[in-house]
């Protein structure tokens, strides 16, 4: 990350985790606040309320076979326009 802060997007987005794991998580054991926080702090979301984000946030799982293949994905698609959020 760079000094600047960027903006972040100026539309509503959709939202959309992938996660690829050994093991799957039960259902309700992968949250997307954690994620979302993340992306405020970074700049990329102005903030992640309902003016800016899209309901639902969607998150899936895939199975995968090795450690080294874990990882997860973020999708963010500019779905219309937003409100102002309040910082």
């Amino acid at each position: 990350m760079g000094t600047k802060k960027s903006q972040g997007f100026d539309s509503l987005v959709s939202v959309e985790f992938t996660h690829y794991r050994t093991s799957l998580a039960d259902p309700d054991g992968v949250s997307a606040k954690a994620f979302l926080d993340a992306l405020v702090k970074a700049g990329v979301l102005r903030c992640d309320s309902c003016k800016s984000i899209q309901e639902p946030v969607v998150s899936y799982q895939v199975k995968i076979e090795t450690e080294a293949q874990e990882r997860s994905v973020v999708r963010i698609t500019r779905v219309g326009s937003t409100q102002k959020c309040k910082r």
